[in-house]
């Protein structure tokens, strides 16, 4: 079998998140790639992709592609873009294309498989910045010419369904995974090292993830700050901070100016973009992660942080519930009530601590890209 992936979003994080979209794309070729030998596959890369950063994927049966243009140019004539595009898969005479996210040219009339990625930009539109909904509108266009449309999980297909308009037939349910290597736990020394480093004093609460409107920060920070209060009567001595890491997205400047607002200008941190490095230890110093997004697709964050044994307070959204199973403790995001005593219960019971711990590392042990990986390729193969 012939198998051909659109990898642009890789290495041209211009065209999709490189926290999100980028890395799925990244890990499943690079579980594909690494123990299938009997497929022949064709990456099709951005013209400006380094010759360094493609290298990585050189293999026996792989061929690499790039774009001799970019397809996503605004200023590329649209017909032109897609009869180019379309010619330029044409030519590797594939089996089956697999467009991760991305963008189907219409004209391609050969087998297609996509993924269903960013389907909050339907839903809450007002959460994105015009030009990412702009963007999206070619989604909807790319999920129909699609033999076969792949859902993160059943939530999402749900959503498919209902908001797009998918064939039900036609979507199937693979979920994402996350790096194994959250399943190290750092030392005390690697915490402490990191929170050196990011100037993270004494004990915290931890969100990791693109800081936008989406991800409902300014509803976490208002729970915190009346977490605080409550927690200077119970624990007199602590002096807990909230550690928002991830790198700035739309509307970050008034989230952060949100914390300033409510007088926690020293105890709410922001490190910013956080090295791959120093990941484990940061979310291993945390003595509870919390992830309250208005809509989530997946969520890996939440399954990093059990990997890390770390309990996890998130949002009762669908697909947090189902990839969560009973080991998180679940809150309305909309609730800061009671996302405020969600944390408060988690800190304040050493055995459900331990509890949660115990229950989301057995969770965080149901994912992993070599599974997304082998029923990716069963879906390419039943389309073929």
């Amino acid at each position: 079998m012939r198998i051909g992936i659109d990898a642009q979003t890789i290495l041209n994080p211009e065209i999709g998140d490189a926290a999100g979209l980028g890395h799925y794309t990244y890990h499943l070729i690079d579980s594909l790639l690494s123990d299938n030998k009997k497929n022949e596959f064709v990456l099709f890369f951005n013209y400006k992709a380094r010759e360094e950063d493609v290298e990585r994927f050189e293999k026996q049966n792989v061929t690499i592609r790039r774009f001799p243009f970019s397809y996503y140019k605004k200023f590329l004539p649209l017909v032109y873009s897609e009869t180019l595009a379309s010619a330029f898969f044409l030519r590797d005479k594939l089996d089956v294309l697999f467009v991760p996210g991305g963008r189907v040219p219409i004209t391609y009339q050969k087998k297609i498989v996509v993924t269903g990625y960013n389907l909050a930009l339907k839903k809450f539109p007002e959460l994105f910045s015009k030009k990412h909904v702009i963007k999206f509108k070619i989604k909807p266009a790319a999920f129909k010419r699609a033999d076969v449309v792949i859902a993160s999980t059943n939530a999402a297909k749900g959503d498919l369904i209902s908001d797009f308009d998918v064939e039900r037939k036609k979507i199937r349910v693979v979920h994402n995974a996350f790096d194994e290597d959250f399943f190290q736990i750092a030392s005390l020394s690697e915490i402490q090292r990191v929170k050196d480093r990011y100037k993270i004093g004494g004990e915290y609460i931890l969100f990791m993830n693109t800081i936008k409107p989406s991800n409902n920060l300014p509803k976490l920070i208002e729970a915190f700050s009346k977490l605080r209060l409550l927690l200077k009567g119970k624990k007199p001595n602590s002096n807990y901070k909230l550690v928002i890491a991830g790198k700035n997205g739309w509307l970050a400047d008034e989230i952060h100016q949100t914390a300033k607002d409510f007088g926690l200008k020293n105890e709410v941190i922001f490190p910013g973009y956080i090295e791959q490095g120093d990941l484990n230890a940061l979310f291993s110093g945390a003595d509870v992660f919390v992830s309250v997004p208005l809509y989530e697709e997946f969520g890996s964050s939440v399954l990093e942080a059990m990997a890390c044994s770390v309990p996890v307070v998130c949002s009762s959204v669908p697909s947090l519930s189902e990839i969560t199973g009973d080991a998180a403790e679940l809150v309305d995001p909309y609730d800061v009530d009671g996302i405020k005593c969600a944390i408060l219960k988690v800190l304040d019971d050493d055995i459900l601590r331990e509890e949660m711990k115990a229950k989301g590392l057995e969770q965080a042990k149901k994912f992993s890209w070599e599974k997304t990986a082998k029923e990716t390729l069963k879906v390419l193969e039943e389309v073929v």
